[in-house]
């Protein structure tokens, strides 16, 4: 016990500049040039603006230079990135804590203006750092005692960046390629995407379970995306280390009553039987799940909302499925949890959904009977015996499942 409490006391005082004055600024040395020369660089400290720790930036309209007149108070600082893509930036630091930051104004080659890319965090520090981006969404942050401890400890590790190259080189499309092999690039692409999220949430974990520095763990909580049971375990494990931290029991207590919370309401998954439920359609039509069921043999149950660019994404894909298998029993129920029905309605429009588009809302009958938690979220259901078949198939995903299945039972008239 004494051995670790001298290495924890080291360690900590290594992570402390001797300077007063500087012990109190971060001064950060950036290099965006992989993809940005020009724009603005903004530190902003998602607590600050009152949105809490689970707040994220939107993104500003691409048409405006800022996105609003009103002074943000969750900027905590900006400097402009220079045409060789470097800016140099200093904030005042309180006390270590996590930060987001965002490019805002910066003008493409062509001249499009991009948008933000919201979420990119690190920990604002005392001493100097410097901030490297590969693009718009890939950086690493240097000489900071705490982002080496919660981000680069596993960041930086061959495994990981292994993982992450071969993810990002699968995003680029092959000049060239079949549709097979897009659909095969496809494949490994999301793949790899989960093999990489895995070996962050594990990295993440691993800091916030067994870091000696209970600082440390705390800013790796703060910071984690990605939630799993592992953050339960990593409060009640602070919570050892720091009984009388306010920021510790309040979160422990929180999490404790989501962990219930979600027991309680468990989203269903392939084995399980579907849930009915009715739903309304733009033109007051009344639709029962059960009805539908009765004279299909397939079902996708599809959970969507206007302004989720993700859900209209998949709509060319769930076109060519029911293009491909309508008038072979297979049924789509597309319900929004739109709260706002001009919305769904212009959506609908836009999109020209030809199957059944009922709804609305997150706290309707059927987004509250299937726990919908965020979109899109889609169930294919076995019409005769209600079991889910699959879950949140994407792209050409669902017309592989449904070629199967036809396969398998390609009549409708069976008893």
């Amino acid at each position: 016990m004494k051995s670790w409490a001298k290495w924890l006391v080291l360690a900590m005082l290594g992570a402390c500049p001797v300077n007063a004055d500087e012990a109190s600024v971060m001064v950060l040395e950036g290099d965006a040039s992989a993809f940005y020369t020009n724009g603005d660089f903004v530190v902003f400290d998602q607590m600050r603006a009152g949105g809490g720790a689970m707040k994220m930036v939107k993104a500003a309209p691409l048409d405006d230079a800022s996105g609003s007149d009103e002074p943000d108070p969750g900027v905590l600082a900006r400097a402009p990135i220079g045409p060789d893509g470097r800016f140099h930036l200093e904030v005042e630091v309180e006390e270590p804590r996590m930060v987001s930051f965002y490019v805002e104004n910066a003008v493409g080659p062509e001249g499009q203006r991009w948008g933000r890319v919201s979420g990119l965090r690190f920990i604002l520090e005392p001493g100097e750092l410097n901030l490297k981006m590969s693009s718009s969404s890939r950086f690493v942050v240097r000489g900071g005692h705490y982002n080496d401890a919660v981000y680069n400890s596993w960041r930086l590790s061959e495994e990981y960046m292994a993982a992450d190259a071969e993810y990002r080189e699968l995003t680029k499309p092959v000049e060239g390629a079949s549709k097979e092999e897009e659909e095969l690039r496809w494949d490994r692409m999301v793949e790899a995407q989960r093999n990489a999220s895995k070996l962050e949430m594990e990295g993440m974990s691993r800091v916030a379970r067994t870091h000696p520095d209970p600082k440390v763990r705390r800013l790796a909580i703060e910071s984690s995306w990605l939630w799993g049971p592992w953050m339960l375990e990593a409060l009640r494990g602070l919570a050892q280390l720091t009984p009388d931290d306010p920021w510790v029991i309040e979160r422990l207590a929180g999490a404790e009553a989501a962990e219930e919370r979600w027991a309680q309401e468990r989203q269903l998954g392939v084995g399980d039987t579907c849930l009915d439920f009715t739903g309304e359609t733009l033109a007051g039509e009344s639709v029962q799940l059960a009805e539908v069921r009765a004279d299909n043999r397939y079902v996708l149950l599809d959970f969507w909302a206007s302004w989720c660019g993700s859900c209209r994404v998949e709509f060319p894909h769930m076109m060519e499925a029911y293009e491909l298998f309508s008038d072979q029993g297979f049924e789509i129920v597309s319900f929004t949890i739109d709260e706002d029905r001009e919305a769904w309605e212009v959506a609908s429009a836009e999109e020209d959904l030809p199957w059944i588009d009922v709804g609305m809302g997150p706290g309707a009958g059927a987004a509250a009977a299937y726990n919908v938690r965020g979109v899109p979220d889609s169930y294919l259901i076995d019409a005769r015996t209600g079991e889910i078949l699959a879950t949140d198939l994407r792209r050409h995903q669902l017309r592989r499942k449904l070629e199967d299945l036809f396969v398998q039972a390609p009549s409708t008239d069976e008893g």
